[in-house]
């Protein structure tokens, strides 16, 4: 859901007024030279579950009792125009962890931090349809990916794959944006157990809402469902949804940098409680 709060920022720009017709071009015109987005996540969750947050919302219960959670997770995702309707997509992937288990002897701690996926891609925007709704695509494959499960991990390549498609819509003042999106996982060795991640699907609502030139209000309401964990082709966790609703602010700083703010809340108890994410925008 961050990624679509801070995408909302792109739209912004320093000739853009409220009464303007909102158009692509904009201080990050889609397919136009290379652009960059770095965003920081801090995720708390008491659902006892471990969360990752890209390309998609997926949390993974293996059965540990672990009791909460807190996740710094640092992405940078650079983005080169191929040509008028083609972008390329690298992202980059990293976290720091602290996570809290029950005990014999009450409660105890782990941290870890961790490298955790480079995502390659690629995102197609066709051309306009009825009432003016631009769609797009985009499909993600991982290059490197660090899987965990209970005491193990693994590093693989090739294990997922996520896709996206969008309908935005440019209508003064608002901007409006609806898209379908998938993350499949393939099976996967960790330790000695083959472990089939939840597949994810959802359903979503991007608004952003344009104050004046330099300042966007964004709103979000996305419904995800998580398909069953697999422990050597067993079932060990249900399938389960992960509702999410946020509201956060775009501001334009300047011809090349736009930085967004915002935050979101769960609907359920597999949720998350809270993501808090601060995006920075830059054309180069």
């Amino acid at each position: 859901m961050k990624k679509t709060l801070c995408l909302t920022g792109v739209l912004l720009s320093q000739q853009l007024i409220a009464s303007d017709a909102i158009t692509i071009d904009s201080i990050f015109k889609h397919n136009n030279g290379l652009r960059s987005s770095t965003t920081l996540d801090f995720i708390t969750s008491g659902s006892g579950r471990r969360f990752s947050t890209y390309p998609a919302l997926i949390g993974i219960d293996d059965g540990s009792v672990l009791v909460d959670s807190k996740k710094a997770a640092l992405n940078q995702t650079f983005l080169y125009a191929l040509n008028e309707k083609t972008d390329l997509i690298v992202s980059a992937n990293g976290s720091f962890g602290d996570l809290q288990y029950a005990d014999s002897n009450g409660f105890s701690n782990s941290t870890d931090t961790n490298f955790d996926s480079l995502w390659l891609g690629i995102n197609y925007q066709f051309d306009t349809l009825f009432a003016e709704f631009i769609p797009s695509i985009t499909v993600q494959v991982p290059l490197f990916e660090k899987s965990f499960y209970q005491n193990s991990h693994s590093d693989d390549s090739l294990k997922a794959f996520s896709a996206k498609l969008s309908l935005k819509n440019y209508s003064d003042p608002l901007v409006s944006t609806f898209y379908i999106s998938t993350t499949q996982n393939f099976e996967r060795k960790i330790g000695t157990k083959d472990i089939k991640y939840p597949d994810s699907y959802s359903l979503g609502l991007d608004l952003s809402l344009i104050l004046n030139p330099k300042a966007s209000i964004n709103f979000n309401f996305e419904q995800r469902y998580q398909s069953v964990l697999k422990e050597n082709a067993r079932e060990t966790n249900p399938s389960t949804t992960l509702p999410t609703m946020g509201l956060g602010a775009t501001y334009s700083i300047n011809q090349t940098n736009s930085v967004t703010i915002s935050s979101s809340v769960g609907n359920s108890s597999s949720s998350p409680d809270s993501v808090v994410s601060l995006s920075l925008w830059h054309k180069f």
